[in-house]
């Protein structure tokens, strides 16, 4: 069954009840949840940086240390994430979350294939998430420094006390909330009209049909 652009807009227009309803319910549940049901998360992060060897004079070799701190950043974020580190953080914090609780709470990365990487800490208490970003930064250069004792570390950019949540983004999701209702009423409208097999009229015989027309019945009017 196809339909023009006049069509389609006839038919959402003569249900648009439907689309607004639908709408409304959408934006109004995505709004809600964001904003009331949904638990804040508040993120803390710390920047370090893979140092190479500062006394190093040829340009190759400084190009090699570079190439290595690159490679290492890996290597720094898998010792990080042990459950030996972990646990001394669970310790130094003093917080009392487990060290599982703890993966779930971290997340490191590369940044843009440089020596620096980051560590990211959310929880649902923005003093928490400082409080063990802090511990991080504090206990990461000991810890990458006591097995890899040839490498420095350092802190580039330290953490700060996080002053908005990092989550939910309310505004986001009562966006998508709008679009998911205007679609989906749309979307259930011209479904409503594809399965309505009724004829409505002279015009709309000759559109589903090429029999010929032998009469109507004209309306009564009372």
């Amino acid at each position: 069954m196809e339909y023009t652009i006049n069509e389609l807009f006839a038919i959402l227009s003569k249900r648009k009840w439907v689309i607004v309803l639908l709408l409304i319910l959408f934006t109004t549940g995505a709004f809600t949840a964001s904003e009331f049901l949904i638990k804040r998360e508040y993120t803390a992060s710390v920047s370090l940086y893979v140092a190479a060897d500062k006394d190093q004079t040829d340009p190759y070799a400084k190009m090699n240390n570079l190439n290595y701190a690159q490679e290492v950043v890996g290597t720094y974020i898998v010792i990080l994430g042990t459950n030996n580190f972990l646990d001394k953080v669970s310790s130094e914090s003093r917080l009392g979350y487990s060290i599982q609780e703890l993966k779930n709470m971290i997340s490191m990365n590369s940044v843009n294939g440089t020596e620096i990487f980051e560590i990211h800490v959310t929880t649902h208490q923005p003093r928490d998430s400082f409080l063990l970003v802090k511990t991080i930064a504090r206990l990461a250069p000991e810890k990458i420094i006591e097995i890899k004792n040839a490498d420095d570390v350092k802190v580039v950019d330290p953490p700060v006390m996080p002053t908005a949540p990092s989550a939910p983004n309310v505004l986001l999701n009562t966006v998508i909330g709008f679009i998911s209702g205007l679609f989906l009423g749309g979307m259930l409208v011209l479904l409503q009209e594809m399965l309505d097999k009724r004829i409505k009229g002279e015009e709309d015989f000759r559109k589903h049909y090429t029999v010929p027309i032998l009469g109507k019945v004209p309306l009564e009017k009372k």
